[in-house]
């Protein structure tokens, strides 16, 4: 569904990215850890087309594709299959819930009828008639995701998606995103190890703008000798990391 080639991207004199490849599938969930100024941003904001990769393994058609349709190439057709959430998820403050939700339906071509369902999926119902703005910053994520599913697109990529929220929003979250992830792809990039590591399929760990690892929770933990998910990554970023 998603895949990266060789990706690489320079910001002056400073390496984000550095050859990373990356394929997402349809019912997985992959998690994508690392340091802060590993480059996760950058990666899904090249995933998502917002940014351009300087360089890649193949040709430029084939540097980031969704569905096998290129994002350099044909940038539109490739963004209509995906739903983004980056981590501060822009919403106007002053427009409700409901109303915000409705126009980016109309503007992404999708039925008003398409909000009653992610409406649903984020447990928004009893927020619908409330501004933006009064909102808490769990519940202004939430408005985000919804914003991501409209038109159930077969691939997510959310950036800290429970940013802000309490742990019982948090379990929520993943409980809605498990579900999600079922029959599509989701690419998720978090600090919170624990909290998502019963959604993901595979971890992805990110050093220095490199892969330096991508396998399941379980092998991740066996090839480090340790029992728990934080405890692997950490070594793998090095022991004075923070998970």
């Amino acid at each position: 569904m998603l895949a990266l080639r060789g990706i690489g991207k320079r910001f002056g004199t400073r390496r984000a990215l550095a050859g990373v490849t990356l394929e997402v599938t349809a019912g997985e969930a992959v998690l994508l850890v690392g340091r802060n100024g590993a480059g996760k941003t950058t990666l899904l904001r090249i995933a998502t087309g917002f940014l351009d990769p300087d360089e890649s393994s193949g040709s430029t058609a084939d540097a980031v594709t969704i569905d096998g349709i290129s994002m350099l190439t044909e940038r539109a057709r490739a963004q209509a299959r995906l739903g983004y959430l980056p981590e501060h998820a822009p919403a106007p403050f002053e427009m409700t819930v409901r109303d915000h939700l409705r126009l980016r339906a109309r503007q992404k071509g999708h039925p008003a009828a398409a909000v009653d369902s992610v409406v649903t999926t984020a447990a928004l119902e009893s927020e619908l008639d409330r501004p933006i703005g009064a909102l808490s910053k769990g519940f202004r994520q939430r408005v985000g995701l919804a914003d991501a599913l409209l038109g159930a697109p077969p691939l997510l990529v959310l950036d800290e998606p429970t940013s802000g929220m309490d742990p019982i929003q948090t379990k929520e979250l993943r409980e809605h995103l498990i579900r999600a992830s079922r029959d599509r792809a989701v690419l998720v990039s978090s600090h919170a190890v624990a909290d998502l590591e019963a959604l993901a399929t595979r971890v992805a760990v990110l050093r220095n703008g490199e892969l330096v690892a991508i396998d399941r929770p379980a092998a991740l933990c066996k090839a480090q000798g340790v029992t728990r998910l934080e405890d692997a990554v950490v070594k793998l970023l090095g022991e004075e990391a923070a998970a």
